[in-house]
């Protein structure tokens, strides 16, 4: 099949990047034709190798930086903008230019501007993914997905680790799809561990208040390791707020040396190198979406093959099922330092335990799995 990706969204970091990559690169191993539908001058962030083809209905929308007032200026420009790119890839597709459309990653929202659109009739199979449905935005998806029952070639896929939605069991149209590691696509990874001297921890991807970074930095100039441990942390921000907090942590703790700061985005190679270059990946992010949304550093985690000491309540099922790392304990500095140091201290015994939960959790979540879902709802 010759199938679109219809992408709009202005992407800041690399996992949304890394996304599109793993449908573009698994689709064509599944002997597939993935090609880009976008918006006019659309700032791709790799070049994907596959051909594109612009929207009508002007440039993509981005927030960065944008004030409230602004923020919803920018909202209603976007539904405007999003119901006209929906337009034209249904105008597309009636050309035969695809035999089917993805769209990567939405919020309920969208379900209005199907509604709005021409696409809702579309030609050929149309699905919409959504990352993980918070309880809060639970009832208002469900009632989006009902008003699009009728229409036979609009799916809208729910993907993540929730499986239960009994609300839509008339629904013909939706679909569970159980979402996928990030693997190195242009580096070969093993399942064997290669400890570095001293050992790297890691924290890396999109920078937020939210993601607990003082409180694991605290934490770890208090620990006692009984070998050499370095901290590399990576940080991409889109406000100017978080970009300020990120230079100030790099400020506070610039006197250890066995700390480094590494502020900026990482794509392609580079991010890949980065993710490789570390032991054990730290995941001390506090929010709770993390109980619906899939976490995508902690499949980045697995795809990479790196234990992960993580927040209890980021996708809890997976280290329930894999022991793939630690549950960090949250109450206190204190508590979690000496968490951090008995699990680095410990390491290396319990390292065939992690590589075993490892090996399952790729198994279970492999890119090949969510692509022949997709496959298998398109046809």
């Amino acid at each position: 099949m010759r199938i679109a990706i219809l992408e709009t969204i202005v992407m800041p970091a690399g996992h949304e990047v890394e996304f599109d990559r793993i449908l573009v690169e698994e689709l064509k191993k599944q002997g597939h034709e993935p090609v880009f539908f976008v918006p006019e001058k659309y700032p791709f962030k790799l070049d994907y190798h596959v051909p594109v083809t612009y929207l009508a209905g002007g440039e993509a929308v981005s927030y960065a930086g944008a004030g409230r007032l602004k923020k919803i200026y920018l909202s209603v420009l976007r539904e405007k903008r999003r119901i006209a790119w929906l337009d034209d890839a249904c105008k597309k597709a009636s050309q035969g230019l695809c035999d089917a459309i993805i769209v990567p990653t939405n919020s309920w929202r969208v379900m209005r501007s199907i509604r709005s659109s021409k696409i809702k009739n579309s030609p050929v199979p149309v699905l919409f993914m959504f990352h993980g449905i918070m309880p809060g935005d639970r009832s208002r998806f469900v009632d989006g997905v009902k008003s699009l029952k009728t229409y036979a070639n609009i799916h809208l896929g729910a993907l993540g680790l929730q499986t239960k939605f009994p609300e839509l069991a008339d629904c013909a149209n939706f679909h569970v799809i159980m979402a996928p590691v990030y693997r190195p696509l242009d580096l070969e990874v093993t399942p064997d561990f290669k400890f570095h001297d001293p050992l790297r921890l890691g924290f890396f991807g999109q920078y937020r208040k939210e993601k607990n970074l003082e409180f694991l930095l605290d934490a770890f100039v208090k620990a006692k390791f009984t070998r050499k441990v370095h901290f590399m942390v990576q940080g991409a921000t889109v406000t100017q707020e978080d970009s300020d907090d990120f230079e100030r942590l790099a400020k506070k703790y610039a006197q250890y040396d066995n700390i480094s700061f590494w502020h900026k985005n990482l794509l392609g190679i580079e991010w890949q190198k980065a993710l490789m270059d570390c032991d054990i990946i730290l995941m001390p992010y506090g929010a709770e979406r993390y109980r619906y949304q899939p976490s995508a550093m902690l499949f980045t985690a697995i795809g990479y093959f790196k234990p992960v000491l993580q927040s209890p309540e980021m996708n809890p099922e997976i280290l329930q099922k894999f022991k793939i790392g630690q549950a960090v304990k949250l109450d206190s500095v204190e508590s979690f330092s000496r968490q951090l140091e008995e699990f680095i201290n410990c390491f290396e015994n319990r390292s065939e335990e992690y590589r075993q939960g490892l090996i399952g959790a790729n198994k279970k979540y492999g890119q090949d799995t969510l692509i022949e879902k997709i496959v298998d709802i398109l046809s």
